[in-house]
């Protein structure tokens, strides 16, 4: 049986839907497992990582306790200087966000910890990414793919996350545009 709970914090041109969950299958991430901040960073009880709430291109609306905004894709080469520029140039809006000045791309097993198995659309903690992903677009964008820093087995593509279901996939670095979302051990 499924349980239906509304998404919220969706940009106007994506659709608005409802995370699908098992009333069956008990919380894989529960709230319980995460710090919430209200400076846009989430902390991961168990791993220790501090994840940003929301991909780059949306901000952390902290009256709502969601993400605004449109999330912002790119090519992968362009999210690796996206990191660096954050880490390093005062200028920009992210520089030390949160209090952390080091910011990475996520590996895939870092992405995958962030599963919710009982969920979809989005298979993520409702409350810790709170309208950070669209689920549906009606302009064919892949914004709910997240880009890892973990090559393939051969080293040719990269592997992204999928945040509707889950799901892994290798991609091209320069196939597709498609979202980022940072985490830092500090």
């Amino acid at each position: 049986m499924l349980a239906l709970l509304p998404v919220t914090g969706m940009a106007a041109q994506e659709a608005k839907v409802v995370q699908e969950c098992s009333i069956s299958t008990g919380k894989s991430v529960p709230n319980v497992r995460y710090q919430f901040n209200d400076n846009g960073t989430v902390k991961d009880r168990i791993s220790s990582l501090t994840w940003m709430r929301c991909p780059l291109g949306k901000t952390w609306n902290k009256a709502t306790q969601a993400c605004d905004g449109d999330v912002s894709t790119v090519f992968w080469q362009a999210a690796l200087n996206d990191v660096q520029a954050i880490n390093s140039s005062e200028s920009h809006e992210l520089y030390h966000f949160g209090g952390k000045s080091k910011w990475r791309l996520p590996n895939i097993k870092e992405l995958a910890s962030l599963t919710e198995h009982g969920c979809r659309a989005p298979s993520l903690n409702g409350k810790a990414f709170n309208g950070a992903f669209p689920y549906q677009t009606s302009d064919g964008s892949l914004k709910a793919y997240i880009w890892s820093n973990t090559p393939n087995h051969d080293g040719s593509k990269v592997l992204t996350y999928d945040t509707v279901n889950g799901e892994i996939y290798e991609r091209g670095v320069s196939e597709i545009a498609i979202s980022v979302l940072l985490v830092s051990d500090e």
